[in-house]
């Protein structure tokens, strides 16, 4: 369930189990920008979301 409502507020709609993720940039922990594109160029990449990294406190 919070996988999917993650999926449709960042790409507007839920991704199904095995699809590609589309591409996307952020901060990396040196503050330099990183994309998905860049990293799988350097091998298998695993996104992992933690639900608390949203929360207060």
């Amino acid at each position: 369930m919070l996988s999917s409502l993650l999926g449709v507020m960042m790409f507007g709609s839920a991704l199904d189990v095995g699809a590609l993720a589309p591409d996307f940039s952020m901060p990396d922990t040196d503050g330099q920008s990183i994309s998905l594109s860049h990293l799988v160029k350097t091998g298998p990449v695993i996104l992992a979301f933690f639900p608390k990294a949203f929360t207060p406190g």
